[in-house]
């Protein structure tokens, strides 16, 4: 499995230069392989039923290779490895209602903790395989199913069984956000659209936060454009899917030039602010999303800024 996620790499690679996430996949697998080779196997003692089954990054002595390691080369296309509830974002939309689907987007973006409480682990796991799309590889921490509620610093993507008890303080968080998924309290809750989806048929979606997005709030550029893709009939889900992948590249080229500017150069507030306005990122939203991403930059880009900066320029060295 492991040379199977290695050749599915460098098909990537050869396609062209690497994108942000095929790094960030490539070490992450890399740390896989690291850690398997230490596993001889010995170790079998049972993990109690409460923990999770997945986090990422850890998965391999936790999970079988099958459930572990696929989620690591998930960016192109393994996410048919599961029943597929929702088949992408568009269906979610269309299940959730635009508003609170505006709203789980934004909190996913923004990197608050998105749970999600339901019965059917196969419906949170195809969940979280759609709305991880939206994100770069490096940003996407998920426990998908847990007995007990999870920290956000393990996660931000994090499935429970009805059962479990969320703290009051992360029910009332601007930075969290509950989807609880209940049995249908009446028929015909979806349009005809989905007669055919009986899975579907029986539920019903609830999405709260302490902080609900005001209708009216212009929340960060990409969420505006992935909406407006989303609703745009005329485009097929695989071109949705394209203009996706566009986005997440053009906000990541920005996050990279706001952490050289910032953590490599380390230039003063008022420069950095200068700079997100040539960006087209001065506005909240947009800043904490640049934010957030740049903590899912690749081990690979940060080292070869840093060292560039350690080592002096050629024009110095002729100086």
């Amino acid at each position: 499995l492991l040379k199977a996620c290695g050749s599915r790499l460098t098909e990537k690679l050869l396609e062209g230069a690497p994108t942000e996430d095929t790094l960030v996949q490539m070490e992450k697998l890399a740390d896989l392989k690291e850690e398997s080779e230490g596993w001889d196997g010995s170790e079998e003692e049972e993990k109690p039923s409460s923990q999770p089954d997945l986090v990422e990054g850890q998965e391999l002595s936790k999970s079988s290779p099958e459930t572990s390691l696929m989620p690591d080369c998930n960016s192109w296309n393994v996410a048919h490895r599961r029943v597929s509830v929702f088949r992408s974002l568009r269906h979610m939309r269309q299940v959730l209602g635009a508003s609170a689907f505006r709203m789980l987007a934004w909190h996913v973006l923004m990197g608050n903790q998105v749970i999600w409480k339901a019965r059917d682990m196969d419906l949170v796991q195809s969940a979280f395989d759609v709305l991880r799309t939206m994100l770069p590889v490096g940003c996407v921490r998920i426990i998908p199913y847990s007995d007990q509620y999870e920290e956000a610093y393990r996660c931000n993507f994090l499935g429970l069984s009805p059962h479990v008890q969320i703290p009051p303080h992360i029910l009332s968080s601007e930075f969290a956000v509950l989807v609880e998924v209940r049995a249908a309290t009446r028929s015909n809750l979806y349009p005809t659209l989905f007669d055919e989806e009986q899975s579907l048929n029986k539920y019903e979606f609830i999405v709260t936060s302490g902080s609900p997005v005001a209708a009216d709030r212009v929340g960060p550029t990409i969420l505006n454009k992935i909406e407006a893709a989303l609703t745009n009939q005329n485009l097929s889900v695989d071109v949705v899917d394209q203009c996706l992948v566009c986005l997440k590249e053009e906000w990541m080229n920005k996050v990279k030039v706001l952490f050289k500017f910032t953590k490599v150069d380390s230039r003063p507030k008022e420069d950095t602010q200068k700079l997100l306005s040539i960006l087209g990122a001065a506005e909240e939203d947009n800043v904490k999303l640049l934010k957030f991403w740049m903590t899912g930059l690749s081990k690979t880009y940060k080292s070869h800024l840093m060292s560039t900066v350690r080592s002096p320029t050629s024009s110095e060295s002729r100086n």
